[in-house]
């Protein structure tokens, strides 16, 4: 008679199963299919150590070339051509969702911020890759920048008493297909391709700008927190603290850590907004 099998030996659910089955997890679910496409490809499980390790490699190259160069030079057109041309050619038709969703959750997350202060709000939302142009990976990094230096001498706490709007937190349909594409690297892989030519053909501020924009995720938390009495989005607070200031990144990983943190974000907004349109219609 077979001895019966231990309980590690059975077939079971996989982490993704488990993470779709979550209640506690305020991740959209679409958004978390993507994801779970991406982290499983072959090229996040076998070329992403690669690609990383050579990214930083050029880029610490880079940087310290162009600080020894006696003038500054920065190209954002062709940044931008070739930002659309790689995403369309060699990154996943689900890498290039989870980016162009990137740009509209973050500029959703700033907008509720922004409408419910009273400054003005973003409205880069890009819905296909031939969109990000007009320097809008520079852009989307000043963006949050605006924001914060606008609440100064703002009472976010009291503000928050106030009815929220969450109105903007739409996410318009995307696309990201329809090229044939001739590689199909995952997202982070693609991110430590594009972080080369984003410190090549930028000034070593705008570069630096755009690092240092990961740290203020904090800063948005927090703000976020205020207005809506809500201390569980401090718990996804990032690693550190805003004022140690960090320059030296493993850039691409960062950028997905602050991609996923901004879903968590999003998808609790709507949580909230579900919750006061429950209000609304029981009064």
């Amino acid at each position: 008679m077979p001895e019966p099998r231990s309980f590690v030996d059975r077939p079971g659910p996989g982490i993704f199963d488990a993470l779709h089955g979550d209640p506690s997890l305020y991740f959209d679910r679409g958004a978390l299919k993507l994801l779970e496409r991406d982290q499983t490809s072959f090229s996040h499980r076998f070329l992403r150590p690669f690609f990383r390790v050579g990214s930083r490699l050029l880029v610490a190259g880079i940087v310290f070339i162009k600080r020894l160069l006696p003038f500054e030079f920065s190209n954002h057109d062709l940044l931008d051509r070739l930002g659309v041309w790689f995403l369309s050619r060699f990154v996943s038709s689900q890498g290039g969702l989870l980016l162009l969703r990137h740009f509209i959750v973050e500029t959703n997350v700033i907008a509720f911020i922004a409408r419910n202060t009273g400054l003005t709000e973003p409205t880069l939302r890009p819905t296909s890759l031939d969109q990000l142009t007009d320097n809008a990976v520079v852009v989307h990094d000043l963006n949050v920048y605006e924001l914060l230096a606008g609440l100064e001498g703002k009472d976010l706490y009291q503000r928050g008493t106030w009815p929220l709007d969450y109105s903007m937190l739409e996410v318009p349909p995307i696309e990201a297909t329809g090229q044939r594409r001739w590689l199909k690297l995952d997202l982070e892989s693609g991110l430590s391709c594009m972080n080369i030519a984003f410190a090549l053909l930028t000034t070593n501020l705008e570069y630096q700008r755009a690092i240092h924009s990961l740290q203020l995720d904090e800063s948005l938390l927090g703000c976020i927190a205020e207005l809506t009495g809500d201390e569980a989005f401090r718990a996804w607070r990032p690693v550190g603290y805003a004022l140690i200031v960090h320059t030296n990144r493993d850039v691409p990983r960062y950028l997905y850590g602050h991609a996923v943190v901004h879903e968590y974000i999003h998808a609790r907004l709507l949580w909230h907004a579900r919750k006061a349109g429950i209000a609304e219609r029981t009064q």
